[in-house]
């Protein structure tokens, strides 16, 4: 019995290198490209804002350590290359955390204001320049955040993708 265990690894990190590797992949991709498109269609933009303001920062703080526990419980040598894969995405968090994500949410804070004294509209229903430059402004960072994000998101596929081309199978 040992020696099945043995030749499945499971007496090493690999199960949980690869259980947690799963965890930050699944859950990254699945709430960037299924939960947060969901929420943007069936929220109000106040709500969609104020879950988004909440998840950020802990989404961002996972980006940027779950990629040093990879690295820290990995039973592989590392190459260069999937050690840069993994750094991208720390650095993509950390970019997103410290930032964009600050950016984005001025910006928001600017134009709620604007909106509380009443100057976010003219006469004619249409936005102010000065609530349009912002929604502008606001549209580029965030687009540079999402680019930021499907980084890291891409960057831990190619990591995933090298190290499982590097395993060998069993054969029984």
């Amino acid at each position: 019995m040992s020696s099945i265990i043995n030749q499945l690894g499971l007496n090493t990190r690999v199960p949980y290198h690869f259980l947690f590797y799963s965890l930050t992949f699944g859950g990254t991709a699945f709430y960037s490209y299924i939960v947060s498109p969901v929420l943007f269609k069936e929220l109000t933009r106040d709500e969609f804002s104020n879950v988004q303001s909440k998840i950020f920062p802990r989404y961002f703080k996972y980006q940027i350590l779950s990629p040093l526990l990879l690295a820290a419980i990995t039973p592989f040598k590392y190459c260069p290359f999937t050690l840069g894969t993994l750094a991208v995405t720390t650095l993509s968090g950390l970019i997103n955390l410290w930032y964009l994500e600050p950016k984005c949410h001025a910006i928001k804070e600017e134009r709620v204001k604007l909106t509380a004294i009443g100057r976010e509209k003219k006469d004619n229903g249409e936005p102010t320049d000065e609530m349009q430059a912002l929604t502008t402004s606001f549209g580029r960072w965030h687009g540079l955040s999402m680019l930021v994000n499907n980084l890291s998101v891409l960057s831990l596929a190619v990591y995933g993708l090298t190290v499982a081309k590097g395993l060998t199978f069993i054969k029984y």
